[in-house]
């Protein structure tokens, strides 16, 4: 069935038709078959794909960062107590089952993406202009990111790359062999006709460019040669192939103009959104639209700084908000022990930082830690004054250079194919501490987490190394189980069985 897109009505009267007549198309009609025809149309089908990034709230409680950060030793859910947003603390203590409301909203999310993305990539016409080629490449790309997201996520997942008749809707679970492959195809495609992020107009930084193409293909080439992915998968090449070729795509965007920020507190600045360190950012706006309870898809705020400040607080600076992402007493003590003051001034605040704006009093409720995500602190400054919890247009930074320079550190070390301690140094550099003569793994592993806490990479970090076991088992983590969420009961009930449940759930 033919969907209509933009329509508008054509009323003939006439006394009598003739047979020319009849067989006219409708004129002002457009359906998804003719609607991505010049240049103006494949793109209002790309911000459509675009747009789908940035909810963490739909009908129920959901975000894709929250439920990649959670199940970390970085992270402590704590909101009004136990009783707050259960589904959270579900995830927080590996008891997650799969009627959880958020883990549906994140299968959805990522599918409605696919979905978006798939419109355009099957209907675009590539000859419209040269900008239509460059759009077609980044719904490339966002097919790419929700897929690697529904992989890390999931494990095994339906590959769809097309738009679907009725009688397809029940697909069973692809391997996840096969859908990384269409990763590594789309993000190579796509590479190969984005822009650079020196190219674009200062109104279109969100988009994805070919620095955000190679630095995802690197990352995806990571996690296949990684142990746990190893262990899991059957991919066509070794290991050290994969950091081979994980090496290469970094070493594409690493002296191309991207840089590390002078000072590590200025990242998540509004002031520097879309800086020199930022290679992909996901764009939220501050669009005063006041409560969207009913469906947060259409609200263009990020809610989850709302959700991370402290309860209760009243302050002119930083307004009140549910404290539920808390940082974690074991990343503050991983910091102290390093004499990590700087990256840690920029990734928490404590109590003291309340006092001296003026806080009196704020909710210390059940598994407080004194510590708040300076990352996504509610300044008041950057929401409006009508339902301020809605409106925050804090950025999510999705790849930064400092994450590229690790991740190619990993590889250089893991393939012997270059020295990492260069690029270990140039972070721990902005961080004012000493360089390392010799970078051992665990060096990397430590850099990754001071570096990049509270940005919702650890937990997908412990497990693609194979210490999730070791350093997460206290809060309840299980091998075997825990390393993928469970697919969602009432998409494996829609899907008449087709879905098959996760081991263990």
């Amino acid at each position: 069935m033919k969907k209509i897109i933009l329509f508008s009505l054509l009323i003939v009267f006439a006394s009598s038709c003739e047979k020319d007549w009849l067989e006219l198309e409708p004129i002002g009609q457009k359906f998804e078959s003719n609607y991505y025809e010049t240049e103006e149309e494949i793109f209002s089908g790309l911000v459509a794909a675009y747009s789908i990034l940035q909810p963490k709230y739909y009908s129920g409680w959901s975000s894709y960062y929250f439920l990649a950060n959670f199940p970390s030793d970085d992270s402590k859910v704590v909101g009004g107590g136990p009783g707050d947003r259960p589904e959270y603390h579900e995830i927080a203590n590996f008891n997650t089952a799969p009627t959880n409301t958020a883990v549906l909203q994140l299968w959805r999310r990522n599918f409605y993406g696919v979905y978006r993305a798939n419109v355009v990539l099957a209907n675009a016409n590539p000859e419209a202009s040269q900008k239509s080629v460059e759009y077609i490449a980044e719904a490339k790309f966002l097919r790419a990111y929700y897929y690697f997201e529904l992989l890390r996520f999931f494990g095994d997942v339906p590959l769809i790359t097309e738009q679907l008749s009725p009688e397809e809707y029940n697909k069973p679970r692809d391997p996840a062999e096969d859908v990384f492959a269409q990763i590594i195809t789309d993000l190579t495609e796509a590479a190969s006709d984005l822009p650079e992020k020196s190219q674009l107009a200062s109104d279109e930084l969100y988009r994805a460019t070919k620095g955000a193409a190679n630095a995802l293909l690197g990352k995806v080439y990571l996690y296949m040669a990684s142990p746990y992915y190893q262990q899991t998968y059957d991919f066509p090449e070794s290991a050290n192939k994969y950091y081979e070729l994980a090496a290469g795509e970094f070493e594409k965007v690493i002296g191309t103009g991207y840089a590390l920020e002078e000072n590590y507190d200025d990242i998540w600045q509004y002031s520097h959104e879309h800086g020199v360190e930022s290679i992909f950012e996901i764009e939220y706006a501050n669009i005063n639209r006041g409560g969207d309870w009913g469906n947060g898809r259409v609200n263009g705020g990020n809610i989850d700084v709302q959700m991370s400040g402290p309860r209760g607080i009243a302050t002119d600076t930083l307004l009140s908000g549910w404290g539920f992402d808390m940082v974690s007493q074991d990343l503050i003590a991983a910091y102290d022990a390093e004499g990590d003051s700087e990256r840690k001034n920029g990734t928490a605040y404590g109590e003291a930082f309340l006092t001296s704006i003026g806080a009196t009093s704020w909710e210390q409720n059940e598994g407080y830690t004194g510590w708040f995500s300076k990352k996504r602190a509610p300044w008041a400054h950057l929401t409006s004054e009508s339902s301020p919890e809605w409106n925050f247009e804090t950025n999510e930074r999705m790849i930064r250079y400092a994450d590229v320079l690790l991740m190619c550190a990993e590889a250089y070390l893991q393939s012997g194919t270059g020295n990492p301690a260069p690029l270990v140094n140039q972070v721990r550099e902005r961080a004012s501490l000493d360089p390392l003569g010799t970078v051992t793994m665990e060096d990397i592993k430590l850099e990754r987490r001071l570096e990049l806490a509270m940005e919702g990479h650890r937990f997908f970090d412990l497990v693609r190394w194979g210490d999730a076991a070791s350093v997460l088992g206290k809060y309840g983590f299980v091998e075997g189980t825990h390393e993928v969420f469970p697919i969602p009961q009432s998409e494996i009930d829609n899907s008449n069985g087709a879905l098959e449940q996760n081991s263990n759930y």
